[in-house]
């Protein structure tokens, strides 16, 4: 196997994971991720790292990005009043999972997390309806965690009561410009 070389983000990695997504995904997603490069900008640049292969017994990178991750830091979100580490997207090329490259990106997000930030507990999200992502998370260590995800559709209104209203249109005290 060739060594795998962890990096920061730059701008000019967006074609390259961009085409990493669109072989996980099975569809091209530019403006999602043209958005989230945007996104990476107002986030610390060791947030959103990249997984690039190497020769062995050489210096020189192959040029080809094999994996992703992007996460964030954030303080007093979701009631957690320590500043945590989040990570929202990683993806590895199909063809080098298995190699471990998601361990090393999760793992130098975290070392980066630690050391630059002092942050002691690193969050991500998955749906347990998936077949590899919480197995993935589950083996490097990741656990069930205090915090439960909560939804609901959006276009519904509920009354004091906490019946649904129906898709209706905002009343007029609480109707919002749009510009």
């Amino acid at each position: 196997m060739k060594s795998v070389d962890i990096r920061e983000l730059k701008k000019d990695d967006l074609q390259a994971v961009m085409k990493i997504d669109e072989v996980i995904q099975g569809f091209p997603r530019p403006a999602y991720w043209e958005r989230r490069f945007i996104n990476a900008e107002g986030i610390p640049p060791w947030a959103s790292l990249v997984a690039d292969v190497r020769e062995p017994q050489s210096n020189e990178v192959d040029n080809r990005m094999v994996g992703f991750l992007f996460g964030w830091a954030s303080i007093w979100d979701f009631g957690l009043r320590d500043e945590v580490g989040w990570i929202d997207v990683i993806g590895v090329h199909p063809a080098y999972r298995y190699k471990g490259i998601g361990r090393a990106l999760v793992n130098e997000f975290s070392r980066l997390a630690k050391d630059r930030r002092r942050i002691e507990k690193v969050f991500t999200l998955v749906n347990p309806e998936e077949t590899e992502t919480p197995g993935f998370f589950s083996q490097i260590g990741f656990a069930r965690g205090k915090l439960v995800h909560m939804e609901r559709s959006a276009g519904h209104f509920y009354d004091k009561a906490g019946g649904l209203n129906g898709n209706r249109t905002l009343s007029a005290p609480t109707r919002r410009k749009t510009p």
